[in-house]
């Protein structure tokens, strides 16, 4: 991959910086150190649940536990933009640089899940690292295509409520029909509506 962004980010950049984080306060880099058996769940949340942090421990898994930060602050900009690393920006890569650099990095690496060498730009994974694994899904796909597999899943299941109504339908008395159609469009209207918090809350914009 090119190497992007060799400098540390200037004055300039870092005014430039929202750091609100998601209940819409200010979100500092964190200076406790917890042991790596005693990470609290709560600490262990308040790494995951930002979309771009979680990129960061996605693509570290992939890189056997290090990295540099221009690399993954490229590839993190391809995934948040949805192109090829050869599509995006420089200014594509210097957001996702500089939001990295000032507020998520020192915040997982005060937890101890990563150790951030700011002066070489590398990031490793750290001794508490393990601890936000267990609750992270490191496989192959990303959220978009485990989103559409229970999409898919909640189609099928529909339409075999409503095969099953209509089958039903000449030999009971109840209006099955009636119920499979609102059973069917309940269960999207959930499915959509938990969606929809879930991405209010996962927004990419990048000091979340």
């Amino acid at each position: 991959m090119s190497q992007i962004m060799d400098e540390t980010p200037t004055e300039d950049d870092v005014v430039d910086v929202d750091l609100e984080g998601e209940d819409g306060e200010a979100e500092a880099p964190s200076n406790d150190e917890p042991t790596a058996e005693s990470l609290p769940l709560d600490q262990i949340f308040g790494i995951l649940k930002n979309q771009r942090r979680r990129y960061v421990l996605k693509y570290l898994h992939e890189a056997d536990g290090q990295a540099s930060l221009s690399d993954i602050a490229e590839q993190i900009a391809a995934w948040e933009n949805d192109k090829e690393v050869r599509q995006i920006s420089s200014s594509e890569r210097k957001r996702v640089y500089v939001g990295l650099y000032q507020c998520h990095l020192p915040k997982m690496d005060g937890a101890d899940v990563i150790d951030f060498n700011k002066p070489r730009g590398t990031i490793e994974i750290g001794k508490n690292a393990d601890s936000v694994y267990t609750y992270l899904d490191t496989g192959d796909g990303d959220d978009r295509r485990n989103s559409g597999d229970r999409t898919m899943q909640l189609s099928l299941v529909g339409t075999a409520v409503l095969a099953a109504g209509l089958m039903l339908r000449p030999v009971v008395s109840v209006p099955v029909m009636d119920i499979a159609v609102v059973a069917v469009i309940g269960g999207f209207l959930f499915y959509s509506l938990a969606n929809l918090d879930r991405l209010r809350s996962d927004e990419t914009d990048p000091e979340n």
